[in-house]
């Protein structure tokens, strides 16, 4: 099984831990904004300032996106672990990185909006 190697577990942990965070930022940060305003900057241009806008239930996108790949990732390990263990060490130390790229652009519209 490929959790009884010591890198997926805290692998699997982190990316947990980040995709948490980006889950629990919005819904802190930016959902008692709604009230305020129908619309928030879903992303930010150094050229243009403020280019996207949206609903404040957008935001939720990238959680998703995170969630959808964290599973993903999850399954290719389990799968390609019993073949090519290589492959699966790979997907399980890009899933922290692509989770915390994934935070880390929460956390810059998080402070756009506030």
């Amino acid at each position: 099984m490929f959790t009884k190697n010591r890198l997926v577990p805290y692998t699997t942990v982190l990316s947990v831990l980040f995709l948490f965070i980006t889950f629990a930022l919005p819904v802190w940060r930016l959902l008692p904004l709604a009230q305020q305003t129908p619309f928030i900057a879903l992303h930010y241009n150094i050229y243009l300032g403020v280019d996207r806008f949206g609903s404040v239930y957008q935001i939720f996108f990238l959680p998703s996106l995170g969630l959808f790949f964290l599973l993903l990732n999850l399954f290719i390990q389990a799968y390609a672990y019993k073949n090519q263990k290589m492959l699966s060490l790979f997907f399980a130390a890009a899933t922290p990185l692509l989770e915390f790229i994934l935070c880390a652009a929460m956390v810059l519209i998080v402070l756009t909006n506030i």
